[in-house]
């Protein structure tokens, strides 16, 4: 049964996308719509492609009449072409080379086959704009045909040839596009000086095409210069950049024109001084429309939304802090100095043991820093025991407690001891269960409290 020639409806169908495609000006080519370019953008153009042969019957004619036909089987086909874009940029003209592997006879067992290669001259009609570009076109050239089989002779020939095309061409970018293609070839070749054979071939193609050496396109016109008289913004300032009717642009909308602007990406919304630049009224570096404490005093230190840094988290802005660094504070006057503080120096001792060991000294030197920075605090050493032994016992080895690490303060770090106070409390306050070995270790503690006595003023 005859094969269908679809290449038709195919060439049928490119051409009425052809004539509705809704066309997409690039940004490239809209600087052709004042002026015409002397030279098309990239004009030259080479590629490579691949693809599927589908035959129709190989015709045997003699003198004129058909004798025979012969079924081929389907093969693939790879080729590379050359071309250049009219300036017209609706016409281009294409070389191509096209290779058709072994068609072979179907259904023979002599493993009969032909092969083709073609080199055309084609004319491509295509359409100039946007990113996808439908074309038909038509070729001619010559043909060489190689006929055999794998075991035997092979007879080659050579005649005029002819296609016909049709696809698409998408770019991906101003220098590459990929190509979809389909190619309706037609080849006559005489064998000898009665028979003549024929065959026809559909081919469908994907390939890659480079562009390349063109110029960029021209640059748009300059802006129209219209007189004073007609201009519709006669009051515009010299440095403004306006549009053909004399009128300023003000890209990001602040009331300062561009070219006068000195700050184009102003915040909407943001109140701006003459120059187009957002106000900072208090002059902390952030700008009023982001300003979430307006009035900061200046010079202090300010976090990313413009509000004074509390180091301390005390209620007092480090510029105004004279006592920064202060710890625990449950209370600081205007100045940001404690009125009460609550320091935990903790000192463990062995059990039954009132010594105070080496590795404690530097939590007792912190707090005697502490003190001699703040003099106006006084301290209650507390120490404290585990439960074993009776009360009074523990009362009396808490109190020794206290008083081993207020002597350590007064001799060692040299605070005066009528700002400290040694209480034992013994097995009273514990801080943890006294049933295991180590809750009775963390029990056999002393705690610091410090608390203003006396505030200078």
């Amino acid at each position: 049964m005859k094969r269908v020639p679809y290449f038709y409806v195919v060439i049928v169908l490119a051409a009425l996308f052809l004539l509705n495609f809704s066309p997409s000006v690039s940004a490239e080519e809209q600087t052709y719509t004042t002026q015409k370019p002397a030279v098309v953008h990239n004009p030259f153009y080479g590629g490579i492609f691949g693809g599927w042969v589908i035959p129709d019957d190989v015709r045997f004619e003699y003198n004129g009449d058909e004798k025979a036909k012969i079924q081929m089987d389907q093969s693939w086909t790879v080729g590379a072409k050359c071309g250049y874009i009219l300036p017209l940029q609706w016409l281009a003209l294409e070389l191509e080379y096209a290779y058709l592997n072994d068609q072979d006879v179907a259904d023979s067992k002599a493993e009969e086959y032909l092969q083709i290669s073609n080199l055309m001259a084609n004319l491509i009609l295509r359409y100039p704009k946007g990113t996808i570009r439908p074309y038909i076109g038509a070729g001619a050239g010559w043909s060489w045909a190689d006929f055999g089989a794998s075991k035997g002779k092979s007879e080659s020939y050579d005649d005029f040839g002819w296609q016909a095309l049709a696809g698409i061409n998408v770019e991906v970018m101003p220098s590459l596009s990929v190509d979809f293609g389909y190619r309706y070839f037609s080849g006559s070749y005489e064998a000898n000086n009665a028979t003549d054979v024929s065959i026809e071939d559909h081919n469908i193609l994907l390939g890659l095409q480079y562009h390349f050496g063109g110029v960029e396109p021209l640059p748009p016109p300059p802006p129209v210069q219209v007189p004073v008289e007609e201009k519709k913004c006669p009051n515009t300032p010299a440095c403004c950049v306006v549009d053909a009717d004399g009128c300023p642009f003000d890209s990001d909308k602040d009331g300062v024109c561009d070219g006068c602007d000195k700050c184009n990406d102003t915040p909407d919304g943001c109140p701006v001084d003459a120059n187009g630049c957002p106000a900072d009224s208090d002059k902390d570096g952030v700008i009023d429309c982001r300003d979430k404490c307006p009035n900061t005093i200046q010079n202090c230190p300010i976090d990313k939304d413009g509000c004074p840094l509390d180091s301390d988290q005390d209620g007092v802005i480090d510029c105004k802090d004279k006592c920064s660094g202060t710890p625990e504070i449950s209370k600081v006057d205007e100045n940001g100095c404690p009125l009460m503080a609550v320091i935990r120096l903790y000192v463990q001792f062995d059990y039954k043991k009132t010594v105070v060991k080496p590795e404690f000294f530097n939590e007792i030197k912190k707090l005697g820093d502490f003190m001699k920075n703040h003099p106006n605090l006084n301290a209650t050493i507390e120490g404290h025991t585990d439960n074993i032994a009776s009360a009074d016992y523990n009362l009396k080895l808490s109190q020794q407690r206290a008083a081993a690490v207020m002597k350590v303060l007064v001799e060692k770090e040299k605070i005066d001891s009528k700002r400290l106070t040694a209480v034992g409390y013994g097995l009273t306050k514990p801080i943890t269960g006294n049933d295991t070995e180590e809750g009775r270790a963390k029990n056999r503690r002393v705690e610091a409290l410090l608390q203003v006595k006396e505030l200078n003023k």
